[in-house]
């Protein structure tokens, strides 16, 4: 009785442990999105990041449906 009793108090002790740390996890995101400039994060997509289009890197999926040659080929895989 008294170990079933333990492992229930150390479920909740986990329990209560990782609520909080998931809790501090989604304040710091949105604290960051409230200090960054325009509340953006930096843009990660190849298909919008001018950095990389500047590097000439592109989207793998846009490169695939320019040698493909299918009908609506945008300009990004954005989208």
């Amino acid at each position: 009785m008294f170990i079933t009793f333990f492992k229930m108090n150390e479920f909740y002790l986990i329990l209560a442990v990782s609520t909080v740390l998931m809790g501090m996890v989604f304040a710091g995101l949105a604290i960051s999105i409230l200090v960054k400039k325009n509340g953006r994060f930096p843009v990660t997509s190849i298909g919008r990041n001018k950095e990389m289009q500047k590097r000439g890197i592109t989207c793998v999926k846009h490169d695939e449906m320019l040698c493909r040659g299918k009908p609506g080929n945008r300009t990004s895989c954005c989208g």
